[in-house]
């Protein structure tokens, strides 16, 4: 009898005869490496999404608090990514999930100039299911 080979690793395996795999590992990067494009896209946006929200979180431990701008992207914090917004008639806040942020304008207290901020908060219930893209429109 032929002995099977692992579809990923091409070494030679025994046991079960409809086996395909030498072992979980070999399967998870066969199957990784096989993922379609639209798939491999998706899991990076949301694994950004996952990291904003822990940075987010991070640096609101306690439901809201303002930082400057690049001590997130230091921190790895990719502004493109997110999950909602909401606006309200003064801020827009882009979310990850509980934790959003809004980007401000603040004087520094070393030099009195503006500099860039984000004002960081945890979602509450009237937030949720608000945003109309189309009432805010400027068209």
């Amino acid at each position: 009898m032929d002995h099977l080979k692992c579809l990923h690793c091409d070494q030679p395996m025994t046991g079960r005869l409809d086996k395909k795999f030498c072992d979980s590992q070999c399967r998870a990067n066969f199957h990784n490496l096989h993922k379609r494009k639209h798939e491999r896209i998706i899991a990076a946006v949301n694994r950004q999404i996952r990291k904003n929200r822990t940075i987010l979180k991070n640096f609101c431990p306690e439901g809201k608090s303002t930082v400057r701008r690049e001590r997130l992207v230091d921190a790895g914090y990719s502004f493109q990514y997110f999950s909602s917004i909401y606006q309200n008639s003064n801020l827009t806040y882009y979310f990850c999930y509980e934790y959003g942020f809004a980007a401000i304008m603040q004087a520094s207290a070393e030099t009195g100039q503006q500099v860039p901020k984000v004002l960081i908060i945890q979602s509450q219930d009237h937030m949720k299911g608000k945003f109309d893209p189309w009432k805010h429109s400027k068209n």
